[in-house]
């Protein structure tokens, strides 16, 4: 138990004490007498059939996070935040960041408020919060082979050299 008051601490500043509604809020009231107030539309995409298991903690922001960078290697895709953090995911993770050619992957613009990545040429979208929570492409085999397949047909009908559809 000590173990959550610590990082109930970290997290919060102080531990919870209770967990009232308040309007369209839930409240979390903190040991030392402040109240957290979280948005009943997040808190209600957790059901009484959801299980949580034990080790899951809940990390709020006091600001949200924001894309100031992005890189692609061949092996990561590497997104730098406005506060210095350095996030890396798998490249595996993201097919058409994969497949793309060296210029494709370099040609990212950053959309929303700024937590969104975007690469024209490719049609992906990447969201930051899919990157915090470790999330891969939702996009299914089927749908990655016919881009594939799309893209392919484009670099023949402009004859451009080999490029990574290939691999």
């Amino acid at each position: 138990m000590s173990g959550t008051a610590t990082l109930a601490e970290l997290y919060l500043g102080a531990e919870p004490t209770g967990v009232t509604t308040e309007s369209n809020h839930l409240l979390l009231h903190l040991s030392d007498g402040r109240s957290l107030a979280l948005p009943l539309e997040f808190v209600s995409q957790l059901t009484g059939a959801t299980h949580i298991p034990n080790e899951t903690r809940l990390l709020i922001l006091s600001q949200p996070p924001r894309i100031e960078d992005v890189r692609v290697t061949d092996e990561a895709l590497i997104v730098t935040l406005h506060d210095g953090r350095v996030l890396s995911s798998p490249l595996r993770w993201f097919p058409r960041l994969r497949y793309a050619t060296e210029a494709e992957r370099a040609h990212w613009i950053i959309l929303g408020d700024d937590d969104l990545i975007h690469w024209p040429e490719l049609d992906e979208d990447i969201e930051l919060l899919r990157l915090f929570s470790g999330g891969e492409s939702l996009e299914s085999e089927s749908s990655v082979q016919a881009w594939l397949a799309e893209q392919k047909s484009a670099a023949l009908i402009l004859n451009e050299p080999k490029t990574n559809y290939d691999s």
